[in-house]
């Protein structure tokens, strides 16, 4: 859809909602739009946490979202209260697996749009709505992974949470131990096309992280309304040790180290019968060092980093209810980040000139936004409006720059929810795509021998974005849920060729012109009791991803870069209330990617996996879990197609094949409710 036709949609839709609403009935029912879901609802399931009953609640899937820009749509697709949560770097996973399920009154979920809720730019989220308690919580959580080469892998955690209606207090702590699933052993092999013999090299791996994590929430009334405040510290490290062995053995030793800390707040108060103001704010610091050393018999190349990132938000908007159907919210966000990194190369103690080796990167935006929320009737809602985002993106290097952008990113959407078990929904919206700093600055990867150039040109992806969904409710427990979106991308982020100050070309992410995108999905949630399967449910969840773009040195069309053609997950699970136990399987069909680089082509690749489980729950506040993962063993490709020049010149000079073999390990977790 072209930009000024969807802006006068969306600009029209806007300025004649009160006139269209005022002409409608002052007394229609509430919205179809809502479907709560009680402790009732849950009792046949085995639920400990609030994340174990959202992954529950039929044709809804949990999202995680972090790499988006600013504040509003950072939370994912879940509230707690009615509020988003107030961290941008604490997953869902986790805020969920905190609360404890006896803690849950209800969770609501909202398909379009609700009154007095914030869908944060998602066309589903569920509401969790927590019991007031003076009684405190306490939760311990202890777990461990087996693994074959004889490693332990412990975890700790412990929970404390009180909600008091108004006043709420949550305290965790924990101490975590990780692996590198595909830091395996395997071999490469290099098959070059001037005749020369293949070269076989055997890896050895292993590589993984431990760290630690404090997190703070609490509420309080204040001014006549309610402020929450978070914080959180996330200190951790990550090791990994390879060895090559050919005639001679090589060996690469890589230590990373972050220091993440966060904080914020939110602030609610109705200001008389009809006004609400939210304010927000956020501030996030993240310091990483990285040591990556390789040594051979002939070479010892050394490349180290160091960077600090930060961003700070501040963002307000006062919503009017007019009335029972019709809802405005105007807000207004700044935020400021910025990326100071210093990164160096050396080979045999000699210093590599790197394009973007000392980049500090900054943005400073604002964005204005205007939306109008109209419950037609219990049937349909509309959503539209209006955002615009000033923004300057400046970049301290070898080659300073600073840029200018505006953009307005108009919105609409419209849920109809008919009479019987099908509800549609229709969304358009202009969307400006998030740039990953990392990009800016040079890396390199010393066990391919690969430098990643940074591109201090680099400018965010813009699309338009439409989204059609249906979806279909049986048998009380069971959804299914179809959708389709399609993407018109302008200035496509993808891999470009960077040309340094000496002639040499490296390869880096830039932008490529324009593209398209789409998603073709589906979402089953399957109750088994009609199959003659007590207890048990069948969830599928799959995507069909298709692409196209122009390939910047071959000018031919191709998919984007990274894009996986399909993704599919599915889990079966069966409850034994009587016997207090459950038990289940997941599979995931793995991934398998390809990379446009500037003289190669690579082929990243990850096959099935499949995950046993079973729970046992001897009491109702003691949780024993069991889980044999990565059956029967994944395989690992990472496969390169190297041309002596570039693609569209060059030649193949040599093939790269890399199988990294991992194995089944076992997962055993306790949780206890004190």
């Amino acid at each position: 859809m072209p930009f000024p036709k969807a802006l006068m949609c969306a600009t029209a839709l806007v300025c004649g909602l009160p006139v269209i609403a005022q002409a409608q009935t002052p007394d229609a029912p509430a919205s179809r739009q809502v479907i709560p879901y009680d402790q009732a609802f849950f009792s046949a399931f085995q639920v400990q946490s609030a994340l174990d009953m959202v992954n529950r609640v039929p044709g809804f899937t949990l999202k995680n979202v972090d790499q988006v820009r600013g504040f509003a749509a950072a939370a994912g697709n879940v509230l707690i209260d009615g509020q988003r949560p107030t961290s941008k770097s604490d997953s869902l996973n986790d805020i969920l697996n905190r609360i404890p399920a006896g803690t849950v009154e209800r969770i609501d979920l909202i398909i379009g749009g609700a009154e007095g809720i914030d869908m944060q730019g998602q066309t589903q989220v569920v509401n969790i709505i927590r019991k007031a308690s003076a009684k405190p919580t306490l939760t311990v959580i202890a777990n461990a992974r087996f693994l074959s080469n004889g490693w332990v892998k412990p975890t700790g955690r412990i929970t404390y949470s009180r909600n008091a209606g108004d006043k709420t207090l949550e305290l965790s702590a924990t101490v975590f131990n990780s692996f590198d699933e595909e830091a395996s052993p395997g071999d490469k092999t290099v098959y070059p096309t001037n005749g020369s013999p293949p070269r076989r090299t055997q890896i050895l791996s292993e590589a993984g992280g431990k760290g630690v994590e404090l997190n703070a929430i609490a509420s309080h009334p204040l001014w006549g309304g309610k402020l929450t405040v978070n914080g959180k510290w996330t200190p951790d490290t990550y090791t990994g040790n390879y060895r090559f062995i050919t005639d001679t053995t090589a060996v690469e030793n890589l230590d990373y180290s972050e220091d993440l800390r966060e904080g914020g707040f939110q602030y609610v108060r109705p200001l008389g019968k009809v006004f609400t103001l939210k304010l927000n704010g956020l501030s996030k610091y993240t310091h990483e060092e990285g040591d990556d050393l390789y040594i051979s018999p002939s070479e010892e190349t050394r490349f180290r980093e160091d960077s600090v990132e930060k961003e700070n938000i501040v963002s307000g908007q006062l919503i009017w209810t007019r009335s029972e159907r019709l809802t405005y919210e105007v807000g207004l966000e700044k935020a400021y980040n910025s990326r100071d990194s210093d990164t160096g190369l050396t080979v045999n103690g000699v210093a590599v000139d790197l394009p973007a080796s000392r980049v500090k990167v900054e943005e400073d935006r604002t964005e204005a936004s205007f939306l109008a929320t109209w419950r037609a009737t219990p049937a349909l809602s509309v959503e539209t409006g209006l955002k615009y985002e000033w923004s300057t993106l400046s970049q301290t290097s070898e080659r300073p720059d600073e840029k200018r952008f505006g953009y307005a990113k108009p919105k609409v959407q419209v849920t109809w929810s008919p009479k019987g078990p099908w509800q549609y929904l229709l969304r358009v919206e202009r969307v400006l795509g998030q740039l990953d700093f990392d990009d800016f600055v040079s890396s390199i990867d010393l066990m391919d021998s690969t430098v990643k150039a940074g591109n201090v040109s680099l400018e965010p992806d813009k699309r338009w974005e439409t989204e059609l969904n249906a979806s279909y409710r049986f048998w009380d427990k069971g959804a299914l849920v179809l959708k389709y979106i399609h993407k018109d991308v302008s200035d496509v982020i993808d891999r470009v060729p960077i040309v340094a100050a000496d002639g040499s070309v490296f390869d880096a992410k830039g932008n490529i012109g324009d593209g398209t995108a789409e998603e073709i999905g589906a979402t089953l949630t399957l109750p088994m009791d009609r199959f003659r399967i007590p207890g048990g449910l069948l969830k599928f969840n799959g995507s069909v991803f298709l692409s196209e773009v122009t390939d910047p040195v071959t000018k031919e069309k191709r998919r984007l870069s990274r894009q996986t053609e399909t993704d599919w997950l599915l889990e079966f699970s069966q409850d034994l209330p009587v016997r207090r136990t459950q038990w289940g399987f997941s599979v995931w069909n793995g991934y398998d990617e390809k990379v446009y680089r500037a003289s190669e082509i690579s082929y990243a690749r990850g096959s099935a996996k499949l995950n046993l489980f079973a729970e046992y729950k001897p009491t109702p506040k003691l949780l024993w879990r069991v889980e044999l993962n990565n059956l029967p063993g994944r395989v690992y490709d990472y496969d390169r197609v190297r041309y002596d020049g570039d693609r569209a010149t060059g030649t193949v000079r040599a093939l790269e094949l890399t199988r990294n073999r991992s194995k089944p390990w076992l997962f055993i977790r306790v949780r206890k409710e004190l």
